[in-house]
């Protein structure tokens, strides 16, 4: 069945009001069960306190008269002298009497009666038994009795009367509660004492625990009783039911009193709900629905209101979602580099291009400002500059066009730059190659020029060595000849510059190529003292490249690795794949290249060697671009160095 929201509304404020309720009788009831129990354990320690201090009391009365009995008979006070002080000095004692061991009345005292109530003939066994009995005035006292022996003979018995009623007077007297009623009781449930300093004559109560009706109050009571250790004395604590509970009416109170407030303000927010909140939204969702019927073409079915906003709105903000990532990839794949600016002339974005183009970090630009960037701050309007330099991470030189953009009353300003520094490089690029074009030709015209007269004088220095007998003459022909082989292997090595790429790439495997170039340069190591290792984790990568080539510069570079390594250390080269590259790392523990020196390595004719030509380098790198690859040198004095090939993988 659909239910509208308002039905549902309305069925949910019912059933929050009926929780309270439910919660309201459940605590009720466990309060009620807890305050009784509470108390019913609370009284019962008060009445075996009390009992307690009924049986030490009797311990104390009857220690003390023990006691004062032998004192006075040692100094030789007559029966009836003794029983007058004991009545004077034991508090509660009021009368005294002294029997012989037959049960036959010797003498008496008292302090309340000119005649005291004592049988002139007594069982011994009995008196041996606290009897309780009754004054004139229904007052209920205990008869105690207390043997005197001499030499281990019974000599006679004191019988002793105890007022109970001054000993219950200070018991109830500190009582916890004013409404609790505290009986002293016998075994069988007779009460000698109330709470009121009452006393009866044998009216018998039963004993119970827990809650019932009172058989002397009438009223609901919590009650509970405690006995003595030998049984004789009981007292019963009974308190009012009404008292006990009154923490619960309390609550009561409180709880209906929060509950009426809770289903006031819970009236006043429902009338608050359908007047300000339903009728707006019922006139959102229709305009919403309407709206979207209309431009999004899709129908919205649900069972409420609220379920048909939210697919409405979930439906738009798809479609929007849908156009923004639209735009986004406009705005991020276009091949013009883009800039944004807010009002205040402040970067707030950056597309890819100029991220990628100008090997920056979106944070290093977000927040700049334009006149950072410019040197000024453009006015809002159309602008177009041919050439403009730019200081992002270093100053370039672009072609900006400047839009203004008005979106919802906002302004931005929109950049698109055109890096013009690839083509100022490309241009410079193409002179300084056609300038050594030119080089090369005049290199290779001089090499031809050349070879031919060095042949002819390493020829007849050869000759001259060989056919001359003075020592003199032979050691400058040698001179001769290693200096004109020399300029011959100078002259090798430009017309290798000079020459053009020959033969064809195809696939080769690195490992194989450097295995030939470690195995080619091992005796000049070992002649040296320097070994050389080689470390590779490719698992079967390929290159294309031309094979002579990658050979010629692996040669190269270890050769001058051996040349500059003492003598027992070792040459490491090392073959790695890193983010999709292939890379070649020969380290040798050299002296080091000044950092200040390191792009003068590959100038020709530049050497730091004593025999060297200076031109093994710059055919390397050579070699290397035109191959696609990358030539790096990392050295500092003193420290070694580490030459780095860096190829794209095939």
């Amino acid at each position: 069945m659909r239910l509208s929201l308002k039905a549902r509304i309305v069925l949910l404020l019912m059933v929050l009001t009926a929780i309270p309720t439910l919660l309201y009788f459940y605590h009720n009831s466990a309060m009620r069960k807890e305050i009784l129990q509470s108390r019913q354990r609370f009284n019962q320690l008060y009445a075996s306190s009390v009992v307690s201090r009924v049986e030490l009391f009797l311990e104390r009365v009857l220690s003390e008269t023990e006691s004062l009995i032998y004192l006075y008979r040692n100094l030789g006070f007559s029966e009836e002298q003794i029983i007058w002080r004991i009545t004077g000095q034991v508090k509660g004692i009021f009368e005294g009497a002294f029997y012989s061991p037959e049960g036959v009345l010797l003498s008496f005292a008292s302090r309340e009666s000119v005649k005291p109530s004592f049988e002139r003939f007594l069982d011994p066994d009995v008196l041996k038994l606290p009897q309780i009995g009754y004054s004139q005035y229904r007052e209920p006292f205990l008869r105690f009795a207390l043997e005197e022996r001499d030499r281990g003979m019974v000599r006679g018995i004191y019988v002793f009367s105890l007022d109970l009623s001054l000993f219950w007077q200070s018991v109830v007297s500190a009582k916890p509660s004013p409404a609790m009623e505290v009986f002293l009781t016998n075994s069988e449930g007779e009460i000698l004492a109330f709470s009121d300093m009452r006393f009866s004559s044998r009216r018998k109560i039963p004993l119970r625990i827990g809650t019932y009706r009172s058989s002397i109050t009438g009223t609901d009571v919590v009650g509970v009783f405690s006995k003595s250790e030998d049984g004789r004395w009981v007292v019963v604590v009974e308190e009012p039911l009404s008292s006990v509970l009154e923490p619960l009416q309390s609550f009561q109170r409180k709880a209906l009193l929060a509950g009426s407030a809770f289903m006031l303000s819970g009236g006043v927010f429902a009338i608050l709900v359908f007047l300000r909140i339903f009728r707006p939204l019922e006139n959102l969702r229709d305009f919403i629905v309407s709206w979207e019927e209309e431009n999004i073409r899709k129908r919205v079915k649900a069972s409420d209101e609220v379920e048909e906003l939210s697919q409405a709105f979930g439906n738009l903000i798809r479609r929007l979602e849908e156009e923004r990532k639209l735009y986004s990839a406009l705005f991020e794949n276009t091949l013009d580099g883009v800039i944004l600016f807010n009002s205040e002339r402040r970067v707030i974005d950056v597309n890819r291009t100029v991220l990628e183009q100008f090997n920056l970090k979106r944070e290093e630009l977000i927040g700049r400002s334009m006149a950072d960037l410019v040197g000024e701050n453009l006015p809002f309007t159309s602008l177009f500059f041919s050439e403009r330099k730019i200081k992002l991470k270093e100053e370039i030189y672009c072609q900006l066009r400047q839009e203004v953009l008005n979106i919802e009353g906002n302004l931005y300003l929109l950049w698109r730059l055109r890096d013009l520094s690839q083509e100022k490089e490309l241009k410079v690029l193409l002179e300084h190659t056609a300038k050594l074009s030119l080089a090369g030709e005049i290199a290779c015209s001089i090499a031809h020029q050349i070879n031919n007269p060095l042949a002819s004088i390493m020829g007849y220095a050869e000759s001259l060595e060989m056919t001359c007998e003075d020592e003199n003459i032979k050691r400058k022909a040698r001179v001769i000849i290693k200096q004109a082989r020399k300029c011959a292997e100078t002259v090798r090595k430009l017309l290798e510059i000079g020459k053009p790429i020959e033969g064809k790439p195809q696939y080769i495997n690195p490992e194989e190529v450097t295995v030939d170039a470690v195995t080619m340069l091992s005796p000049k190591a070992k002649k040296k003292g320097v070994s050389i290792s080689f470390k590779s984790n490719l698992n079967g990568s390929r290159l294309y490249a031309f094979p002579w080539q990658i050979e010629q510069v692996l040669v190269n570079l270890i050769d001058n690795a051996i040349d500059a390594s003492p003598e027992g250390e070792v040459v490491e080269v090392t073959l790695t794949e890193e983010k999709g590259k292939i890379v070649w790392r020969i380290r040798d523990k050299g002296p080091g290249i000044p950092e200040e020196e390191i792009e003068k390595i590959f100038k020709p004719f530049y050497t730091t060697k004593d025999h060297g030509t200076g031109l093994g380098l710059p055919l390397a790198r050579r070699f290397v671009k035109n191959m696609g690859g990358d030539l790096k040198v990392k050295s500092s004095k003193g420290a070694g160095t580490t030459v780095e090939v860096v190829f794209g993988k095939a």
